[in-house]
Order: C-alpha cells, then structure tokens, then sequence
C-alpha cells in the first residue's frame, strides 16, 4: 500500500513539475508583429476632467519593414509572455489600468491587447507580461507610445 501511494504522490508531483514549467515558460511578444506584414494599431485614451469624460481614438497603419513597425517589433523583443496560472481558466477578460490607455497591435493573425494591467489578450487568450507584470507592461505601453507620438 506505502509503494502505491508513494507512486501516487510522485506522479502528481510530476504532473505539477510539467504544468509549472509550462505556465511559466517565458515566450518573446516580438513574435506577434510580423515583419512580412502591416501593422494596425489602435490606441484608446480615456480620463476625466472638470468632471467631462474624454475619449480618444487614434487608428495608425503601418507598412510591413516601415521604421514604426520596425520600432515596435524590436520594443516587443525585449519583453516575455507567460501563461501563468489563467491556463487554468478560460476568463478572457482584460482590464484597464489608471493612467486610461489601451493598445491594439493588429499584424497577420495576431492580435495583441493590452491595458496596462500587467497581462495581455493575445489571439484571445489571456497572459502575463514577464515575471513582474503591470510595471513592465506599463512600460511596454510607454515606449509604444512614445513610438506612435
């Protein structure tokens, strides 16, 4: 009986050794805008002021080998996704942080949403942003913005 329950505990341990390194293992977002296609990007902006909501909406397409879309990929190079432990929900909702931005990056299939939260929407999945989530994706927001200015 102790051999079988130890086979038991080792197999789970197993299980939970393989479901780790797979929530966790690290892929690059430069992946999700192809260099062999355009870009579309849309940026949302909302705030308050004086009491009077403002909502913006900038559309910017960007021809495939263009210096934005060059830009952009190579911003997207130096940040990680991961699955994280949402592989275990099949929630796709995606919030947005304070400072009211919100970014699409639109190229071949993908599509890539992010808020600022510390996760993104890609090809309608939810994952997190490196291993320290909001601080990162707020500066990949940033940069990208900084871009499109």
């Amino acid at each position: 009986m102790k051999k079988k329950n130890s086979i038991l505990v080792s197999i789970a341990i197993i299980i939970i050794v393989i479901m780790g390194g797979y929530a966790l293992y690290p892929h690059s977002l430069e992946d999700v805008v192809s260099s062999e296609e355009r870009l579309y990007v849309l940026h949302h902006f909302h705030d308050v002021e004086d009491g009077e909501p403002i909502l913006e909406f900038k559309e910017y397409e960007f021809e495939k080998g263009s210096e934005e879309a060059v830009k952009i990929r190579e911003i997207l190079g130096g940040y990680t996704y991961h699955r994280g432990l949402r592989i275990l929900s099949w929630e796709n909702d995606l919030g947005i942080s304070g400072e009211g931005h919100f970014l699409q990056l639109l190229s071949g299939s993908n599509a890539l949403s992010s808020g600022g939260t510390g996760e993104i929407l890609l090809n309608s999945r939810i994952y997190s942003v490196d291993y320290w989530g909001r601080k990162n994706n707020r500066a990949l927001l940033k940069e990208i913005l900084d871009v499109l200015k």
